[in-house]
């Protein structure tokens, strides 16, 4: 905090910038869509995602969206197990710790370049739990 900027109880600090939060289902879609162009321009993630798991982008956006906006918006619409769904990626072809740090890698690189706020300060804390998680669930078979 500056001398030029004044703690009001109540109200949030001026930004910086002006990217928008993640605080919007179409923000959150926005998000979305761009990661996985960033995925799928990546000669480690995108052989995964097409080749192995053969995704469906116009199946697996959609979920993909619903997952973080019941993360940062209380969203109920997504019920799945994820942990299910990548054990069988990972039965195909194993994911290393090389995956998921390029994953987290691209997402934050993702999330820097296009927004800011709380809800993106709470997506980069969420997507690191996430992958740990995730890593370490696949790692224990």
């Amino acid at each position: 905090m500056t001398l030029a900027q004044r703690f009001v109880p109540g109200e949030a600090p001026a930004r910086r910038d002006d990217k928008p939060d993640l605080d919007s289902p179409a923000r959150i879609e926005a998000m979305v869509d761009s990661f996985y162009q960033r995925v799928l321009d990546d000669p480690l993630l995108a052989p995964v995602f097409l080749e192995v798991a053969r995704i469906d982008l116009d199946e697996h956006l959609p979920l993909i969206a619903a997952y973080w906006k019941k993360m940062l918006l209380g969203d109920t619409a997504y019920d799945r197990h994820m942990i299910a769904k990548h054990r069988a990626v990972h039965d195909k072809q194993p994911l290393t710790g090389a995956h998921h740090e390029r994953w987290l890698a691209l997402f934050t690189a993702n999330l820097q370049e296009h927004f800011s706020g709380p809800n993106t300060d709470r997506a980069r804390l969420l997507a690191a739990r996430v992958m740990d998680n995730l890593y370490r669930q696949l790692s224990q078979r």
